[in-house]
């Protein structure tokens, strides 16, 4: 007679999710984790202590910024200069940065992304919404230029973030390492268990195969 094969599936399923798992791990222990929290509360201290660079849109701002990359974005509910300023938060700006000799630097267009913020006027909502980035190659004056589309009317204060060139390479050199820690173990938990529940269907299929044989 010939020998039964013991189903398999539920057991590759879970050397798979092992696998899995051991990436992770070894992704997680390339990250640099104290460099990159420091990071992040040194810019979360920035911004909560340094002056905004800041300007009325439609309208242009010049700043001197380090090497880095910058973040464009406008403020639907802020004060500028004394004055309250409300906006809508679907205006479309076209953003142009220029560097102290006039020429101009490439604009990475994002898809509308906004940051809730805290307004000044209980029961208002208020929020930071995201135009452009770009990198700035080296430190010196850079302008920046907001401008609404035609007949489209309106004004808003104008937020520019800088993130200078350290600060962009920790974030670069763990974003590899954090995006495979996530997706490993992401894929890892979802193997685990897909292998878990086949291996008992598989036990249980076996036992009442075996209950019915004569």
């Amino acid at each position: 007679m010939a020998r039964k094969r013991r189903p398999r599936l539920g057991r590759f399923l879970l050397g798979i999710a092992a696998v899995l798992a051991v990436g992770a791990v070894v992704a997680a222990f390339n990250v640099s984790w104290t460099r990159l929290e420091t990071t992040r509360a040194d810019m979360r201290h920035r911004m909560e202590t340094e002056i905004p660079h800041r300007f009325l849109a439609p309208g242009t701002g010049v700043f001197d910024f380090p090497a880095g990359r910058v973040f464009v974005s406008y403020l639907t509910d802020t004060e500028f200069d004394g004055t309250r300023h409300l906006a809508p938060n679907e205006l479309v700006f076209e953003l142009t940065v220029l560097d102290a000799a006039g020429d101009p630097i490439d604009v990475e267009v994002e898809a509308t992304h906004r940051a809730n913020l805290q307004s000044a006027r209980p029961g208002r909502s208020a929020a930071a919404v995201l135009v452009g980035s770009a990198v700035l190659p080296d430190a010196g004056k850079y302008s920046f230029d907001l401008q609404l589309g035609e007949n489209e009317s309106s004004r808003a204060v104008a937020d520019v973030f800088v993130i200078d060139a350290n600060e962009v390479a920790v974030l670069e050199s763990a974003f590899g390492p954090v995006l495979g820690t996530f997706c490993s173990g992401g894929a890892a938990a979802f193997f685990g268990v897909l292998g878990g529940l086949t291996l008992w269907m598989e036990r249980r299929t076996a036992r009442a195969l075996a209950a019915l044989a004569p």
